[in-house]
């Protein structure tokens, strides 16, 4: 195989440690200098001096856990540097050759210096910061869910069935009997009316049955303790938004580019945005390239003429989640060409192929949308194939 580079650098990280290993020379007598550094701020530093040292402006590293990321930053910030490549541990176990701890980075290296390295995608740093905004969001959501079922569990558990009365347990009115159950540990009907009044489900007969149960001073304790995780939620998730707003106000038009889609609101195209960036047409060539990145698309698994599986790829987590749950609103706005499509192709595909279909095209559109710089125009904007 040809050399393309005369001096390449494969960093093996660790948690605690970084090997490094530099390639200089064409393919005669290639010089070897390997070194190893910590994951310091100081070690780092000088990680990037050594580079700097030996004139060593490609550089790989394997994306290995969330320990990539420092030192990825660190060599991102150096003056100068040409190739700085992450890549995917499985891409690098695929090709042949030698593969060991001890020779990981020279590997990496070797790989590098011979041109057979795939990038992964990582955005700017202020896409980079969104998306960790937007994942702990999606954490703390599925924290605060957590907590309700516990709350729900804890009032059922001791004769309270608020949320068979009240259309919503966690509304202004269900808070504030909350607060009185806290407090007093018991509830009257008379209470479930003023409070809620015109918003209950049932009549005041079945009211009086829904909250004929009583807390003791240790269960009013645990329920101010529920009532106070809920609330800290809710503030961490209002704080975390309003965090977001800052950063994505300079891609203002992308956002509305993409709320323009039936399905997608703010909140969801901060998220989408997050995990793309707002140009995917400059990291990924073609739609069909994105949506086999986000996991979209079946796997083709076949032998002897024996179809054995078609199941999706894993591809990127966050991404298809917010995309399957775009489809589902999308697939129930009447009159949008995705309810028709969904619903003539469902019967055949089922339900979750067919929704999964469904957010291939959005995010196929997301991508022709960007690229375009073109707003959905439901009357002249075809569903994607």
């Amino acid at each position: 195989m040809d050399v393309l580079m005369e001096c390449c650098c494969g960093l093996d990280v660790h948690k605690d440690m970084v090997e490094a290993c530099i390639i200089q020379g064409w393919p005669e007598e290639p010089a070897i200098y390997r070194e190893q550094f910590g994951t310091s701020g100081k070690e780092l530093s000088r990680l990037v001096g050594w580079l700097m040292e030996h004139e060593c402006h490609h550089i790989a590293m394997e994306s290995t856990g969330i320990y990539w990321r420092r030192v990825y930053e660190t060599i991102e910030e150096a003056p100068r540097w040409d190739c700085l490549l992450v890549v995917n541990a499985r891409h690098m176990r695929n090709l042949p050759g030698r593969k060991s701890d001890v020779k990981d980075a020279e590997w990496i290296a070797t790989l590098l210096r011979h041109g057979l390295l795939e990038h992964s995608y990582i955005p700017e740093k202020t896409i980079r910061d969104l998306r960790e905004f937007s994942r702990l969001r999606r954490v703390l959501v599925q924290e605060k869910n957590r907590h309700i079922n516990r709350l729900e569990k804890f009032l059922q558990a001791h004769g309270f069935r608020l949320s068979s009365v009240l259309s919503d347990m966690l509304c202004v009115s269900g808070r504030k009997l909350l607060n009185t159950l806290a407090q007093t540990g018991r509830l009257t009907p008379e209470d479930v009316l003023e409070a809620a009044g015109r918003r209950l489900k049932r009549p005041l007969e079945e009211v009086s049955e829904a909250v004929c149960g009583g807390l003791t001073q240790a269960q009013r304790s645990l329920l101010r303790l529920l009532l106070k995780k809920l609330a800290e939620d809710e503030e961490d998730l209002a704080y975390i938004d309003r965090e977001m707003e800052l950063i994505f106000a300079p891609y203002s038009r992308e956002m509305e580019l993409l709320d323009s889609i039936p399905g997608i609101d703010t909140l969801a195209a901060a998220t989408i945005l997050a995990e793309l960036g707002p140009a995917p047409q400059e990291s990924f060539p073609t739609p069909q390239h994105l949506t086999s990145w986000a996991g979209l698309v079946p796997r083709n698994d076949e032998s002897a003429g024996k179809v054995k599986s078609r199941s999706i790829l894993p591809g990127n987590p966050y991404l298809k989640v917010i995309l399957c749950q775009v489809a589902w609103i999308a697939v129930r706005a009447r009159g949008s060409k995705f309810h028709s499509w969904f619903w003539s192709h469902q019967g055949k595909l089922g339900r979750k192929k067919a929704i999964i279909a469904v957010a291939r095209k959005i995010l196929i559109l997301i991508y022709r949308l960007l690229e375009r710089d073109q707003l959905y125009d439901p009357n002249y904007s075809p569903v994607p194939a």
